[in-house]
């Protein structure tokens, strides 16, 4: 491709080299970044971090050498500043999401309505608020559906989504937190959570370690003052969830309580969660197994024909019952 001017800056180049959106999403895919984060680059909004910096050239072999010298003088320039803080960026959720938003909320329904607005709003979410792949993880928490009568003892990890260290694709993973955890105070109060500091704060809230985890945010799932679960974020860099940032995840977390049905929001007095030891990785990949295999057991014994979303009630009622009655049993000996 022929360059029509002779660029001054590297950012320059590559806005004049992915011009088609092709382009700019080939780039994207080459870098393992998103393409909202090379428009970000190219409008000064960010800057790339060094191993961008190195891979850059060689997406475009024709202008290798270019581009090495335009970057390597932006590097080697001392008028040129940092770039800002990330309280400082002004992130804007774009119309596109919410008209898919409240398409998916209008044309679907069930358990299907449900997937699709939680994981279309994680994946914006992880595009908007971690652009550039520093590290996080997004998780949407449930409360866990009490017997007839009886109040919420636990919340239920569901749906999540990440950047490394964490998954990069959404998964379902089953987990229960209670009134110890970040997202247990959130939920018992009914108001947002934030750590900026997970290093000095972890005799409050555990976490399971991950390297460089530093901060963390939960928004509760709020119904006409009742509750349904939280938005719970972690990550890698510390005092991250700026007050720039956090108004964002009060709209994503807004928009996962649409998925949710009105039986699903409990009243606050309604919640009253336990203390729940934190599991470790491999023992909460061992409940998601044993919650696929338990649904798996009612769809064969049950004659009467369940909906997908009553057998997946009646899964976690079933795996929070035989994990109460084991810490009770831990607690007596």
């Amino acid at each position: 491709m022929a360059i029509p001017t002779t660029p001054t800056n590297w950012r320059d180049l590559l806005r004049i080299l992915t011009e088609r959106p092709s382009e700019r999403q080939r780039v994207a895919d080459e870098l393992g970044v998103t393409s909202y984060t090379v428009t970000r680059w190219i409008n000064g909004e960010s800057e790339p971090r060094m191993r961008y910096f190195k891979r850059l050239p060689d997406i475009f072999p024709q202008h290798r050498m270019l581009f090495s010298e335009l970057i390597q003088a932006e590097l080697s320039s001392p008028a040129i500043p940092s770039p800002p803080p990330v309280d400082h960026l002004k992130p804007e959720i774009p119309s596109e999401f919410l008209v898919r938003t409240f398409a998916a909320y209008a044309t679907t329904s069930g358990p299907f309505r449900a997937w699709s607005l939680q994981s279309l709003t994680l994946q914006r979410a992880i595009e908007h608020l971690d652009a550039d792949h520093l590290g996080m993880e997004l998780t949407v928490i449930h409360c866990t559906p009490p017997p007839q009568g009886q109040p919420v003892r636990s919340l239920a990890t569901w749906m999540s989504l990440g950047t490394a260290p964490w998954e990069p694709t959404i998964r379902r993973k089953i987990g229960f937190l209670g009134a110890e955890s970040l997202s247990g105070r959130t939920v018992s109060r009914g108001a947002p959570e934030i750590v900026q500091d997970l290093e000095h704060s972890q005799n409050l809230f555990p976490f399971r370690p991950y390297p460089h985890m530093c901060s963390a945010i939960a928004w509760p799932l709020q119904r006409e003052g009742k509750l349904a679960g939280c938005l719970t974020i972690v990550s890698t860099q510390r005092d991250y969830f700026t007050s720039t940032l956090q108004p964002f995840v009060e709209v994503y977390a807004n928009t996962l309580a649409l998925s949710f049905r009105d039986n699903e929001f409990y009243p606050l007095q309604s919640i009253a969660l336990r203390n729940i030891p934190l599991l470790s990785e491999q023992k909460q990949q061992e409940q998601t197994i044993q919650f696929h295999d338990y649904i798996r057991q009612l769809k064969q014994e049950r004659k009467d024909r369940l909906s997908e979303t009553d057998l997946e009630k009646l899964a976690l009622q079933h795996l929070e019952a035989e994990m109460c009655l084991l810490n009770e049993e831990k607690s007596e000996q």
